[in-house]
């Protein structure tokens, strides 16, 4: 390529202006890397004759702003090799200026060009001003220590070139005259960042291929041995990226957990196990890395030893401590034993706090009458909560019931299991042979009383944690009800209770309404079992009982129906308000799916009986409209006049909404414990303590459970009566009076 000679003097005048610059600014930047070769000015025609710093004074100025891009264009890949002379003080300052500014650009070099200035060789001579003026712009050096490259006119990457081809117009535009030109172009001082901060895509980045460092270059640049730039340049000579400090924390931390893993293992291969405890447990241990619960430094910590000694102590809280498995010591401080430990106990708190809830057994399976849920806490609360805990005994026992009954009554089941006596027993005077036969019938009673308080503490871990503020509460067993306010009880009555094959079932629930003067609507129990029968006989059991019977809202002629082919189900019976009415002047309606409630009653001699167990289920009050009177002073504040007067003179069937949602507590305790400490029992009349012990067994599933069905009766209620063959003697009923279906039921 042929260029005026002018151009030549004038790069040639600015290259002399550079190393002048270069003398002045001192000692190199201790930050740089290895230097990259510099790029070497062709000569025009061939013509290698030096040109006189006066001539190249003289070019015009008007050519200046080409110089940078001719000297780009006319680089020579080979580097500093293609030169050759004696080298002077202006060579070395120059070429060290150039290693400097080159080393900045080395992550964008391509291998091959990298490979070709590694073979070149560093003393070759170039003329001062022919170095300076391939020299690039000085780089910015970071707060970091790192080198960022602000200019790309020598790289030899050839998207860097094509980059520095398409801003030339930036070159000229605002020409100003050489010596001004030359000084923006002076070296920055290394001590000073005055330059603009480069484009994110100019940095270098580690992907990018290093070029590595000549042994010359290396002799050349003292600076290369500063502490601060060590790092880079290994990463340098190894061609691997400089490793951050987050992540070499990061797999330091990774590096040093060597208990998680088998603990994490040993988790999803544990057998009989829950799917919430399985989650549960690796759901706390992950990320925990070797900062276990309870094994620290291959031994048991603290809270691990009072862990471990509060569940040996199960039986003081009718639990059984066999039941547990606790691990006995750390054998080794290898993973798998650590991990074993640590999980073992893990589970026995896990299965602790199951059972002190009363997740011994499901209630629900011991009978279609018994509808509790115990209130266990989900697997990850129990670990949240002891890991958290101040004490891990005291989380322990504070998974028992809270409630003052259960205390009472574990504290008697202590005294009887430590062979503590009633005062009167332990004073009486009696001779050998009869203190041997009492001694074996003490031994019985006491063994008798401790199942039955057994059995009552179990039932309070299936009771509501809040039995409320202010609730009723019916006890079966004792045939009683009562209200009961701030702990304390404001109302006592008489129930009558269900039969043994129509039992009230145990459940809680919450007072929702009050009906004065209610109607009666007949369940469907009673319409099979009861009615359905008289019907099929011909007797008239609907008007003896002041019933009546609808159809789709419509009261219909019962003798109309061929009630053999005919679901009684479908058809609606009920009893208007009156005196004969079954539920008295008011009825209480807790919504449940059992559809029992409490009523009044006209029959009030049944309140005499000792064993109250008459009903279909629901529960007869003694005095219901005092028992309304407490409910709805809480509830509404009303006085007893005002309740009185909804009895005289309120409509039918008038509903008085409760607002506060009283909460309602069935129960079926056996025994008590009084204020004054006394024991109080009554018996077992549905069979309940049975299916429970059953239950503490693990026996709960071969309980033998009825379940009412009320589907197909009708054909074995038409054939038992058949068998009875009645002669319908009655005087009302004769059998010209006997429906069709009857005639043909009974063969007349």
């Amino acid at each position: 390529m042929m260029r005026p000679a002018r151009t030549l003097l004038t790069g040639l005048a600015l290259s002399t202006l550079f190393a002048s610059a270069a003398l002045a600014s001192g000692e190199p930047d201790p930050g740089e890397a290895s230097p990259a070769p510099a790029a070497v000015a062709e000569p025009v025609s061939g013509n290698s004759e030096a040109v006189s710093a006066t001539d190249a004074a003289a070019a015009p100025v008007a050519e200046t702003s080409n110089s940078a891009e001719q000297a780009e264009d006319t680089a020579d890949p080979a580097g500093p090799s293609a030169a050759s002379g004696q080298q002077t003080g202006s060579d070395v300052t120059a070429r060290h200026d150039a290693d400097e500014a080159g080393s900045s650009q080395t992550a964008d070099v391509q291998p091959a060009a990298s490979g070709a200035a590694s073979e070149a060789e560093p003393d070759a001579s170039i003329e001062p001003a022919t170095a300076a003026a391939s020299e690039p712009e000085k780089p910015v050096v970071e707060q970091d220590g790192s080198t960022v490259s602000t200019a790309s006119t020598t790289t030899a990457d050839p998207v860097a070139g094509e980059a520095a081809e398409e801003q030339p117009e930036q070159a000229t535009a605002g020409q100003e005259p050489a010596a001004q030109a030359s000084d923006s172009l002076a070296i920055t001082d290394p001590g000073v960042d005055d330059q603009a901060e480069p484009e994110p895509e100019q940095a270098s980045t580690p992907d990018a291929p290093t070029e590595p460092q000549s042994p010359a270059s290396a002799e050349a640049d003292p600076t290369n041995e500063a502490p601060e730039t060590a790092p880079a340049a290994a990463a340098a000579q190894s061609g691997q990226p400089e490793q951050s400090s987050d992540t070499a924390s990061a797999e330091q931390t990774i590096e040093v957990s060597q208990f998680e893993p088998e603990l994490l293992r040993l988790i999803s291969e544990a057998q009989d196990l829950s799917d919430a405890e399985r989650e549960a447990l690796t759901e706390f241990y992950k990320g925990r890395g070797d900062d276990f619960l309870w094994v620290a430094d291959g031994t048991f910590t603290p809270r691990a030893e009072a862990a471990m000694a509060e569940i040996r102590r199960a039986d003081d809280w009718g639990l059984e401590a066999s039941a547990f498995e606790l691990p006995d010591a750390v054998e080794s401080s290898e993973p798998a034993d650590v991990a074993a430990a640590e999980l073992k106990l893990s589970l026995a708190v896990l299965k602790y706090a199951k059972h002190a809830r009363g997740g011994r057994m499901d209630p629900r399976q011991l009978s279609n009458y018994i509808d509790r849920e115990p209130p266990l806490l989900p697997p990850a609360e129990v670990l949240a909560g002891i890991a958290a805990a101040d004490a891990a005994d005291g989380y322990l026992r504070g998974l028992h019931p809270q409630h003052p009954q259960f205390e009472k009554l574990r504290q008697a089941w202590l005294d009887l299991r430590n062979g503590k006596l009633p005062a009167e027993d332990a004073e009486e005077d009696v001779t050998s042979k009869s203190r041997a036969k009492r001694k074996s019938r003490e031994t019985n009673s006491a063994e008798s009383k401790m199942r039955k308080l057994l059995y009552n503490m179990e039932q309070w871990r299936w009771m509501p944690e809040d039995l409320g503020q202010f609730y009723v509460w019916a006890n079966i067993p004792e045939f009683t009800l009562r209200v009961v306010k701030d702990g304390k009880i404001v109302f006592t009555e008489r129930l009558v209770v269900g039969k043994a094959d129509t039992q009230t079932p145990i459940f809680s629930d919450e007072m929702e309404t009050i009906v004065f003067h209610p109607f009666w609507g007949v369940p469907n129990s009673i319409k099979v079992k009861e009615i359905l029968p008289g019907l099929i006989r011909g007797t008239n059991v609907l008007a003896r009982n002041d019933l009546r019977i609808q159809y789709r809202g419509r009261d219909i002629d019962p003798w109309s129906v061929d009630w053999t082919r005919t679901d009684i189900r479908n058809f609606h019976v009920y009893q208007p308000p009156g005196g004969k009415n079954v539920l008295g002047v008011v009825k209480f309606l807790f919504p449940n799916k059992h559809a029992v409630y409490m009523h009044d009653t006209p029959t009030k001699n049944l309140f005499s009986a000792s064993q109250r167990t008459f009903s279909h289920g629901c529960m007869r009050v003694r005095n219901p409209l005092k028992f309304a009177e407490v409910l709805l002073a809480y509830d509404k504040g009303w006085s007893e006049g005002r309740v009185l007067s909804l009895v005289r003179n309120g409509p039918r069937n008038n509903h008085v909404n409760v607002e506060s949602k009283i909460p309602v507590h069935i129960t079926y305790f056996t025994a008590w414990v009084d204020e004054d400490g006394k024991v109080r029992t009554w018996p077992d009349v549905y069979g309940h303590e049975k299916r429970i012990q059953m239950g503490l067994e693990g026996k709960a599933h071969l309980i033998a459970k009825t379940k009412e069905d009320l589907g197909a009766v009708q054909a074995e209620v038409v054939g038992r009566l058949a068998e009875t063959r009645p002669t319908w003697s009655s005087p009302s009923y004769s059998s010209s009076r006997q429906p069709d279906w009857a005639r043909r039921a009974f063969g007349h």
